[in-house]
């Protein structure tokens, strides 16, 4: 019986007659023992085919974790923010908030510790595996800031004109901001984490494992763009849908540039300033 051709991608398998299936997958290939580092044209978003590279059951953990988190967020912000404890609450007790900074940061590095758990465990991959886009000189690093930094200004733009329609969430952010040097400092740990993490997690992973369900690069864009707006259920519905916007910018630099480095750069940002801004804001109010 004649075998035909079977396309995968991030990479391809190509079955020859009585032949094994020859696979130029660089982490498939690899296996879990081997540390070589895979071609420089490895894509991180293309065609998986019709088998996810981790189980369902992995993935579906996952999305049941961050949806879970941002009903529990919601319950504990903007429904109690009508007669019970909330965002506000935290705001007057400066311990309160630093421990709201700290546990948001230990979920961020939890979920990314399962995400990279599943990577390594079934399929041998490491960090940059998903990451890519090694700079190789200085050219390539200064590409991917101006790209980080059109994308900030791009996505911070949306944000600023949604708060023209005045989203239910937007008093609960303003109170999770900053007031104190000292959360100010922790801001900082925060942004970085929701950066680095979340753009793992979403794009690195989340993008890929759509990619295999669907086929398409383009819905694979907006499925996980979709988990990551529900992901922020303390911000209100308005907020969520720009928060989806931003998913879907993150991702498709991320389809564009087969790196994640940029969007971690933008990500990063993105929550920095709303920070830092939210900080320097507060002090000019004291003075």
């Amino acid at each position: 019986m004649r075998r035909r051709r079977l396309r995968f991608a991030p990479a391809f398998a190509t079955a020859t007659p009585g032949g094994p299936a020859i696979s130029d997958d660089p982490i498939a290939a690899r296996g879990p023992g081997d540390d070589s580092e895979p071609p420089a044209a490895f894509p991180l978003l293309s065609r998986l085919g019709s088998r996810p590279r981790v189980p369902l059951w992995h993935t579906a953990v996952l999305i049941l974790v961050v949806l879970g988190f941002s009903a529990l967020s919601y319950l504990t912000t903007l429904r109690p923010s009508r007669g019970g404890r909330g965002a506000k609450a935290a705001a007057g007790h400066p311990g309160a908030m630093l421990a709201t900074y700290l546990a948001t940061a230990l979920f961020e590095w939890l979920i990314f510790a399962f995400t990279f758990w599943g990577d390594r465990r079934y399929l041998g991959a490491r960090i940059r595996d998903r990451i890519r886009g090694r700079w190789a000189n200085a050219a390539e690093f200064w590409r991917d800031v101006a790209i980080a930094l059109g994308l900030w200004v791009a996505l911070s733009s949306v944000g600023a004109l949604a708060q023209f329609l005045h989203p239910s969430g937007a008093k609960v952010v303003e109170q999770l901001l900053p007031r104190s040097p000292g959360e100010m400092l922790l801001w900082v740990f925060l942004a970085a984490s929701a950066g680095f993490c979340e753009e793992y997690v979403f794009r690195g992973y989340l993008q890929q494992q759509a990619l295999a369900l669907t086929g398409s690069a383009w819905a694979a864009i907006v499925a996980q763009a979709a988990v990551f707006g529900f992901g922020h259920g303390y911000q209100g519905g308005v907020l969520m849908a720009v928060i989806f916007i931003y998913g879907l910018g993150f991702g498709a630099v991320a389809q564009w540039r087969k790196s994640l480095r940029p969007g971690m750069l933008g990500h990063g940002w993105i929550d920095f300033f709303s920070g830092l801004l939210g900080f320097v804001e507060h002090l000019r109010h004291r003075l």
